[in-house]
Order: structure tokens, then sequence, then C-alpha cells
């Protein structure tokens, strides 16, 4: 009796699984997906330069939620890649002109979804709209280590929200980060590196980091800051590693340059 209960129990299981659908992938409820507007026309060069650091800053900050509004300033098709895989801006391959092209995006979540949801909602948007097709792929990569140097790291640990005051200038010479954490310093600081930089500190936590170095291609005066090897190790306790180590990447096999109308 009780192998036969058995069995009916597995039948009745395997005849509601088949039963059962995949989930459809979030998506907006409405979305807008168009070509970057050219910059606004100016009567002097103060306030063409003010709107073009105004949408500057407006682009880094990537996906601007407010609600359930979805709003990207000036992004190319690699940072929105990288926005809805939550990946590294080095993770990502494809045709030169992903890196160039810049696009809009102001779109409304449903009612009730969360902002941690947004960004599955864009990978359905770049389906839709740009066709993206894409295939993960691991690649033996040369990078660089950040490890702790000898008397270990001195930058100011803060506690509180990540902060958002983050920039990074290879020809400023200059890497600074409020409220960060190590791995977004990182990043940052790849920026200003011929390879990928991956944190290997082992550090958790949320720091400010404020580096200074000269660049090397800078014709520097003999009171300038270090080289960045140096200025790294010196200002923040930390140095960089040559390794090779495999990486994922996110190999974009098609795209298309003008999104589908709205």
């Amino acid at each position: 009796m009780r192998l036969w209960s058995a069995a009916v129990s597995a039948v009745l299981a395997s005849c509601i699984l088949s039963g059962q659908t995949t989930a459809p992938p979030l998506s907006f409820e409405v979305a807008s997906v168009k070509p970057a507007s050219a910059p606004i026309a100016t009567v002097n060069a103060y306030s063409e330069g003010y709107n073009a650091g105004a949408r500057a800053a407006l682009a880094s900050f990537g996906l601007r939620i407010s609600g359930q509004r979805v709003r990207v300033t000036d992004n190319t098709l690699r940072d929105l890649v990288r926005l809805a895989y939550q990946v590294k801006e080095y993770q990502i391959s494809g045709p030169p002109w992903i890196t160039t092209e810049k696009y809009e995006i102001d779109a409304m979540m449903p009612s009730g979804a969360k902002a941690s949801q947004a960004p599955e909602m864009l990978r359905t948007l770049l389906e839709q709209r740009f066709h993206l097709v894409l295939r993960r792929e691991s690649r033996n990569s040369a990078v660089y280590a950040l490890v702790l140097a000898k008397g270990g790291p001195k930058m100011t640990a803060v506690t509180g929200p990540a902060g958002r005051t983050v920039f990074a200038g290879s020809i400023t010479g200059r890497v600074h980060a409020n409220a960060a954490s190590v791995a977004t310093f990182a990043e940052l600081l790849a920026k200003a590196s011929d390879r990928p930089v991956v944190d290997m500190t082992g550090l958790t936590g949320l720091y400010n980091f404020d580096l200074t170095y000269t660049p090397e291609l800078s014709a520097a005066p003999a009171d300038a800051p270090p080289a960045l090897p140096t200025a790294l190790q010196e200002q923040l306790g930390l140095r960089l590693e040559k390794r090779e180590m495999p990486i994922e990447f996110l190999v974009i096999d098609r795209a298309d340059k003008v999104p589908t109308e709205n």
C-alpha cells in the first residue's frame, strides 16, 4: 500500500512539474529608447562647458531610479550592458561602436516593482530594442591584482551608505572616491591602468580614497607626485601585482546600432 501511495505521489508530482511554465522575464511597463540628443546650443563657452559637465555627471550615475521611473543619459551600449548584467567594463567585448554611440532611456517600472529589479528589466529592454545577442566566455587574461602593501592599508574607513563622489583621471593623475568599497576603487584604478584591476585585498567595508600620482607620459616637474605604483603604496598602503587569471567575458555577437522605435 505504501509503495502504491509513493508511486501515485511521484506521478502527481511529475504531472505538476510538467505543467509548470517558466516565468516571463521582468520588463518595463513602458520605455523610450533613443540615440542621445545633440548638445544644447549655447551662446558662450562657459554655458557649453556647464551643459557638457552636467550631462557627463548624469551619465556617470548610470541607472537613475526615482520611484517607478528609470532614466539613463548619454550611456553607450557597453555602459548599458554593464548596468544590465552587473559586470565590469573590461568584461564586455563587442564591435567598436558599443563604446562610442550613446543612448537615452526613460522607462517606468510596473507598480510594486523594486529598484533591485531594474537591471533585469534593462536586460529585457536590450534584447527587445537592440536585438542584443551575447554569450559568456572565459578567457585567461592579464590583470593587476590589488593587494595590501607592507604595513597595511592607509585609507580612512567610514560608515554609512556608499558615496556617489567618484572619479578617475588618467590625464590629471588623480583617483578619488568617497565612502566606496575597495572593489569600486579597483574599477576606478583600472581606468588609469593598461589592464583590469581585480580587488584581492580581502578588505570589506567602505573607505575614502584620494590618490594623486604623475601619469607615465607626463613631463613631470621636480616636485610632482610619484608614479602610480609608488603613490599607491605610499598614500594608500596598497600595491599592484601583475598576474594571469581567468575572467568571464560577455561577448556581444549581435546588436543593432539604432534601437527599434518606442
